[in-house]
């Protein structure tokens, strides 16, 4: 086996973990020293009981001196060696008398006794010869935990720098999932729970807005009390069901009014008003007042005032059939006569309710110049 087979088996052993670094340095140099022809010392032999010690070694050859044959030489007397020789002579037998003992061979070096023992190998044919001039060098192929320490040592900080990298992507795309994915589907259940959104506003003052008032089509504002009549319809069928009465009806017809709107409440006796009658296309509006207020006059209600375009009337009752006091007043607006009234048997309250009513009316929707 090749010196470079046993670096290749000491790899592999170092990277399967099979020794330690320690134990491939020291296994390492021991194969590199026995390449360059240094071949480890020989074990010195066991005498053999009973006899003569016989001790067979092979000398290293000086330098310059080609192969390695063996050549046996007994000893007489004492004791028997084989010596080798060069191999022009082998196999060749030499008595030498009398030849003193070779000193035992020296101990081992200190780096292998932790080591067991290797068998002695032969060195290769290439021993004497000369190394590479680049051996040892940089440039000579190395291996070992030299190499692995110093790949490690060149990458260390990168790759700390690549680990601190990748966090913080990893960071900033949590944010980002929890920004754009959880945070949405929290307000989105919060906007799906009527719960939460009641606690959240529970301290909150809530508004309501009332719905609109129930009134019928043209100029009428609310009037307190119980409703009665709550109607528009158009003047025909007013006629047909002689509203406001049946000669009134009939006079507005002629008169040229196309639509009649009336609400009328109760309250503790004390009947409220409004009545608006829609001029119709080429009607004249204050002709249509005119021939009411003249109406009401045959009828034998009282003028009271007559001011800014408002004719207010009252009429008294006629005992025994009549005992309500009855206040009525007709002015004009955007395209309407409209009708205030109040009526009860206490008239007094009947006049108050009246004066009350027509101000507000008259204020929300004031007479036509």
């Amino acid at each position: 086996m090749s010196w470079q087979d046993e670096l290749a088996q000491l790899d592999s052993a170092l990277a399967s973990g099979q020794i330690s670094a320690d134990e491939y340095r020291t296994r390492r140099d021991r194969v590199i020293a026995q390449a360059s022809g240094q071949s480890t010392p020989e074990q010195p032999a066991q005498p053999q009981q009973g006899g003569e010690p016989t001790a067979v070694f092979r000398p290293v050859p000086p330098q310059g001196q080609p192969g390695f044959g063996d050549r046996t030489q007994a000893v007489g007397g004492d004791r028997t060696q084989v010596v080798g020789q060069g191999h022009g002579d082998a196999d060749s037998t030499q008595i030498v008398p009398n030849m003193p003992q070779f000193p035992p061979p020296q101990p081992p070096p200190a780096w292998e006794t932790h080591q067991p023992q290797q068998p002695p190998m032969t060195p290769p044919p290439w021993a004497n010869e000369e190394l590479p001039p680049e051996f040892g060098q940089q440039s000579w192929p190395r291996q070992g935990p030299e190499v692995f320490e110093e790949k490690s040592k060149g990458g260390g900080g990168r790759t700390v720098g690549i680990i601190v990298a990748v966090v913080l992507v990893l960071a900033l795309a949590g944010g980002a999932v929890w920004f754009f994915g959880f945070r949405n589907s929290d307000n989105n259940q919060a906007n799906n729970n009527p719960g939460t959104n009641q606690t959240q506003t529970k301290d909150q003052p809530t508004t309501t807005t009332p719905p609109p008032p129930d009134l019928p089509d043209g100029p009428f504002i609310e009037l307190p009390g119980e409703e009665v009549l709550n109607r528009t319809e158009p003047m025909q069928e007013a006629v047909a069901n002689k509203e406001p009465t049946d000669a009134e009806a009939q006079l507005l017809s002629s008169a040229g009014v196309s639509e009649v709107s009336g609400l009328v409440t109760e309250e503790d006796g004390l009947r409220r008003g409004i009545w608006a009658f829609k001029i119709g296309p080429g009607g004249d509006p204050a002709a249509v007042l005119q021939a009411i207020d003249e109406y009401y006059q045959q009828a034998q209600y009282e003028l009271i005032s007559d001011q800014n375009g408002v004719l207010a009337r009252k009429k008294s009752p006629t005992p025994p059939n009549e005992t309500a006091t009855a206040f009525r007043a007709h002015y004009i607006t955007d395209g309407y006569v409209v009708r205030v009234e109040a009526y009860s048997d206490d008239s007094a309250n009947a006049e108050a309710e009246f004066q009350e009513l027509l101000e507000k009316q008259t204020e929300e929707f004031p007479p036509s110049s």
